[in-house]
């Protein structure tokens, strides 16, 4: 190390957003695809508005959540990467404006303006401790803790605060938590009736409000042995709990 220079331990993340030109908005009306395999994305897209949603088809014919984007989230950096194949798709969850900007507008760019370049990897460095994390979870975890911590996410990235502490998160269906989850919707409704009857959560047409910090509590208190109890209840229960709420929250 050169003589006199220091580490810095706690690097203040760059806004991308800062060395980006200004552009027009596209909108997408409610439930309207952006892109998919037919029609790849060939940019990098900032949510003006609204909420996208990012999804990853599998085998089976079923899609997973990748995450939701909502105001000041930036996606579609996998276009970045060239002319390869695209898999994801890009759907609007309300009706989205969109600021976008092609690969070649973002060389351009990071040349101009290097700091651009240091944003960008912050932000997929970022993106990549969200995604080991999910992964983890994916290992180790029960599907109700899958659904909570799921819960935590959307509250942390989406949610307002309210007034009696809570984190109110805007409607989300039980079908697109149980593509972010791995499971079924009737299992993500059955094991929110089961954390709204514990007081961890409330929802309506409305949105859903998490009570964050008790909801951590309960998970940091679960012995395996209640995770497994749990995980068996909602088998053995998930194809009569809930039937049709999905349109309800």
């Amino acid at each position: 190390m050169p003589h006199g220079a220091r580490m810095n331990p706690a690097r203040d993340m760059e806004d991308a957003l800062m060395y980006l030109p200004r552009k027009g908005v596209t909108e997408f009306r409610k439930g309207q695809v952006i892109f998919d395999e037919n029609q790849p994305s060939t940019g990098l897209h900032l949510v003006v508005q609204g909420r996208v949603k990012v999804t990853m088809p599998l085998e089976n014919g079923m899609q997973t959540l990748v995450d939701i984007f909502t105001t000041d989230d930036f996606f579609g950096e996998s276009s970045l990467l060239g002319q390869g194949p695209n898999v994801e798709r890009a759907t609007a969850l309300d009706s989205v404006a969109l600021m976008s900007w092609s690969g070649q507008e973002i060389e351009d760019q990071v040349e101009r303006q290097p700091r651009l370049g240091i944003a960008l990897i912050q932000m997929l460095i970022q993106r990549g401790r969200d995604y080991e994390e999910r992964l983890v979870s994916f290992a180790v975890d029960k599907t109700p803790e899958r659904v909570a911590r799921s819960l935590l996410r959307f509250a942390d990235r989406l949610g307002v605060r309210t007034e009696d502490g809570s984190l109110q998160i805007p409607p989300l269906t039980h079908q697109v938590i149980s593509e972010y989850v791995g499971t079924s919707r009737e299992i993500v409704t059955f094991q929110m009736n089961h954390l709204r009857q514990q007081g961890f959560l409330r929802y309506s047409r409305k949105g859903i409000q998490v009570y964050a910090e008790p909801l951590r509590e309960h998970l940091m208190g679960r012995t395996p042995e209640q995770n497994v109890a749990a995980a068996g209840s909602a088998d053995s229960g998930h194809e009569t709990a809930g039937v049709g709420r999905d349109s309800r929250s």
